[in-house]
């Protein structure tokens, strides 16, 4: 429950105010018997939203086996991370994420089936690809492992046997897993510790019962949802609190790329019903077919992890907002330079030129596949440093305030930023002494709670 405050002496844009909270809004004058504060001069800001991330996932990602190379690396290798974790966990399905099949070796189900840990199953770092070994291969396919038809996305051999991958049938495969409850509990908790006060789920196969599970899972944070496109409204009732519907997600993949009619027909209907919607692009391919597709304001552009020449400029007189993820350049950014052309390398993940054409930028972490933390994504926006320390287009780093704002606004249409008004929530930051990985979080405030630290 929201309790009534005034906090004394925050150091707000560099000068001492003090800030009112009243039934969990900001307010312009205290309330009558309001517990008092003194910040002595701490600093305060608005808290963060994460515009990109899978909740989902990044729930199960908690109790995961992380496998990215860095901790393959530190963790002896594949095989000896998932005997550990087998040790740790004797029974059931062992669950391994962030593999780069391209950097840290192609896997099949023989691979994992001489680990003899199984059943297992390792999500490719791209996010849309598993590998699981023949004990859960098995147990996920029953008895068409024998090569009666099965879906789209079931890799086959040339002599027809599966490979062990499944490519986009996250869902497909998750009615096929024993139950799992995600430990919300924790990942709110990691959220609130990083500033995070408010979130995207930027799921694409969200409907109803997934946006139900999201508002019964008491996160902290308060949560706008994106969707599939046949959900058009949704409100949770009491005590369960209500998840915010957002865009219509619509995914593109170069490999199965839609016609240009009915992507449009997609995003008209989505605006039909008062919807923005946001789209999937990580290639220039999608991204062209993306703004060729009626796309405006309160629409926006997932990712642009390519942006050629001129497409700032494009994107901005659609009024579209592009959700980018620098915290990718410090985690994969060294992957990106190795694969593509270096005359291309100016393209990848930028930001100035995006900025300096007026795309509003949101900051999203795309967590469990990229560092939850915000202020990661803020570093790697100013420094544009990868994992080995390289450069990634220096032309396009931006200042610190600027990186900030990114993860400072507002969800839904217009996405300003917030700025402590009257009437605002009063999800609040106070913030400590300065570090490598980002200030000190000293107390996260959602609505006037805290829910980290203490004040």
């Amino acid at each position: 429950m929201s309790v009534d405050r005034t906090l004394r002496n925050a150091s707000i844009s560099g000068r001492l105010r003090d800030l009112h909270i009243v039934g969990g809004l900001l307010a312009d004058r205290g309330a009558a018997g309001a517990a008092e504060v003194d910040l002595e001069g701490a600093r305060l800001i608005p808290g963060l939203h994460d515009h990109h991330i899978h909740l989902a996932a990044a729930a199960a990602a908690v109790d995961s086996v992380s496998l990215t190379p860095d901790e393959l690396v530190a963790g002896g290798g594949l095989g000896a991370l998932l005997r550990a974790a087998r040790q740790r966990h004797p029974e059931g399905w062992l669950r391994g994420i962030g593999y780069d099949l391209t950097q840290s070796g192609w896997l099949d189900r023989r691979d994992l089936d001489e680990v003899a840990v199984g059943p297992v199953r390792i999500q490719d770092r791209t996010g849309s690809r598993w590998v699981l070994d023949s004990t859960g291969l098995a147990e996920v396919l029953g008895d068409r492992a024998d090569g009666s038809p099965q879906p789209d996305g079931v890799e086959r051999d040339a002599a027809g046997r599966p490979t062990g991958h499944l490519v986009r049938l996250d869902a497909w495969m998750r009615e096929r897993l024993p139950p799992h409850q995600p430990d919300w509990l924790r990942l709110g908790q990691r959220l609130a510790a990083h500033g995070v006060t408010s979130v995207t789920d930027a799921g694409h196969l969200n409907d109803l019962a997934a946006l139900a599970m999201l508002a019964s899972a008491n996160l902290p944070q308060r949560i706008w949802a994106m969707t599939k496109g046949s959900v058009t409204s949704f409100a949770m009732p009491e005590p369960t609190g209500r998840v915010v519907v957002d865009a219509v997600k619509i995914v593109l993949d170069d490999d199965a790329l839609p016609r240009l009619d009915l992507l449009a027909q997609q995003v008209e209907a989505a605006h039909a019903v008062d919807r923005g919607v946001a789209v999937h692009c990580v290639t220039d391919v999608q991204l062209a077919l993306a703004l060729s597709a009626g796309l405006g304001p309160g629409d926006r552009i997932e990712h642009a992890n390519v942006v050629p020449e001129g497409y700032a400029e494009l994107i901005a007189r659609a009024g579209v907002a592009v959700c980018v993820q620098p915290g990718l350049i410090a985690t994969r950014g060294d992957r990106y330079l190795d694969e593509v052309e270096p005359d291309r390398h100016h393209e990848l993940f930028r930001l100035r030129a995006l900025a300096a054409a007026g795309v509003p930028l949101l900051g999203g972490s795309d967590a469990p596949l990229g560092p939850i933390s915000p202020w990661r994504g803020i570093e790697a926006a100013t420094t544009r440093r990868t994992g080995s320390g390289a450069v990634l287009g220096a032309d396009e780093g931006l200042g610190p305030v600027t990186a900030a704002k990114m993860y400072q606004r507002s969800a839904g249409r217009g996405w300003p930023v917030r700025v402590l008004a009257p009437g605002d929530p009063a999800d609040l930051l106070v913030l400590g002494d300065d570090a490598p990985s980002g200030p000190e979080v000293v107390a996260t405030l959602v609505e006037g709670v805290v829910v980290h630290g203490s004040l």
